[in-house]
């Protein structure tokens, strides 16, 4: 749910039994009692819900530091994790309008998503591009034709949302936008696609020194953040890329606070917080109410609830996948039998 009461109704079985593992751990059947720390991580939108946060796009807009909207695309200030959830329970921070649902989780524990920095970055990339194309009347079936089979993707309509993650690092590491721009445009967009697939590579791994990533998430910035030269309408005037208020929260995290979350839990890798497999089974899911159900159709006894026939589906899926039973079948053999004319 995207509800803040409604979610706090929900939630509180789960906080109260998290609370109490938090203070006296998990006892197991030997009598070991197991110190339990709690980690958190989700998107961004449901993470402000569960924080009692604001909205991304607000002024004070991160859950960790303290900087505003109006600093968000300013490279040269240093933001650091500097709240703590004891501070947000006793005096909240600006942009803190409501009570954290999970209280007994360090706010230095709630970890972003590796995966949405990906997707949400990758949109906002790809939505510059669109805009840049916009602005010169380019943004027709033509330029249409060229990208789309680069994207290798056979939608009838302009919109990228339905690009998948996989499919969105592919765009990521392989387009080229000569197919659009001009070689010298089309070189510095390159670049900047390029080195931001190197950071999600590197911000996956456990062997990258968080420092060293640092300084890349800077320099992309920097890259990112690249200014015009000249005087527009001369021979000596040199495009940049996008302007400070181009770059996202996503961006303000990838740069300022994922190496330090990468140096505080490196010993499981930000790839251990992932959101993919949860990404994974809602569009299971999607597809499953889509494919597999009646859409809470029918009539009468013969109307079923969608939830219910999806977990009907998974329960048979589970049982063939435990008892190794085959699920594939040859195709029966059809026999048609003609009269034959005397």
């Amino acid at each position: 749910t995207e509800n803040y009461e409604l979610l706090q109704r929900m939630i509180e079985p789960i906080s109260n039994e998290l609370n109490d593992l938090v203070l006296n751990g998990l006892r197991d059947s030997n009598g070991t009692i197991w110190t339990i720390n709690p980690y958190f991580s989700s998107d961004w939108k449901f993470m402000a819900i569960v924080l009692g946060f604001n909205a991304p796009n607000s002024k004070h807009f991160c859950p960790w530091c303290l900087c505003t909207k109006e600093n968000i695309g300013n490279k040269h200030k240093v933001c650091v994790i500097e709240k703590t959830m004891d501070q947000i329970k006793l005096k909240p921070p600006p942009g803190h309008v409501k009570s954290p649902l999970l209280q007994m989780i360090p706010l230095s524990h709630y970890v972003p998503d590796e995966l949405h920095i990906m997707l949400r970055i990758w949109d906002r990339l790809w939505d510059l591009v669109l805009q840049e194309l916009k602005t010169q009347n380019r943004f027709n079936d033509l330029a249409r034709a060229k990208i789309l089979p680069k994207c290798e993707q056979g939608t009838q309509n302009w919109s990228y949302t339905s690009l998948m993650g996989g499919d969105k690092e592919k765009v990521l590491k392989n387009f080229n936008f000569r197919v659009v721009f001009a070689e010298e445009r089309a070189f510095l967009i390159n670049q900047l696609w390029r080195n931001f697939y190197e950071l999600y590579n590197n911000m996956k791994s456990q062997k990258i020194n968080p420092s060293h990533f640092a300084d890349q998430a800077k320099q992309w910035l920097d890259l990112f953040l690249t200014p015009f030269q000249g005087e527009p309408n001369t021979i000596t005037f040199k495009m940049g890329l996008y302007r400070p208020k181009d770059v996202t929260p996503y961006m303000h995290v990838l740069v300022h606070h994922l190496p330090e979350f990468m140096e505080q839990h490196q010993k499981f890798g930000l790839s251990a917080f992932s959101c993919a497999p949860v990404k994974k089974k809602n569009h299971d899911q999607v597809s499953a109410f889509f494919r597999k159900t009646m859409k809470d159709g029918g009539k009468g006894i013969e109307r079923k609830s969608a939830i219910f026939e999806i977990l009907h589906y998974e329960n048979r899926s589970l049982y063939f996948a435990q008892k190794g039973t085959i699920d594939k079948y040859s195709k029966p053999q059809h026999i048609h039998v003609k009269k034959l004319k005397k």
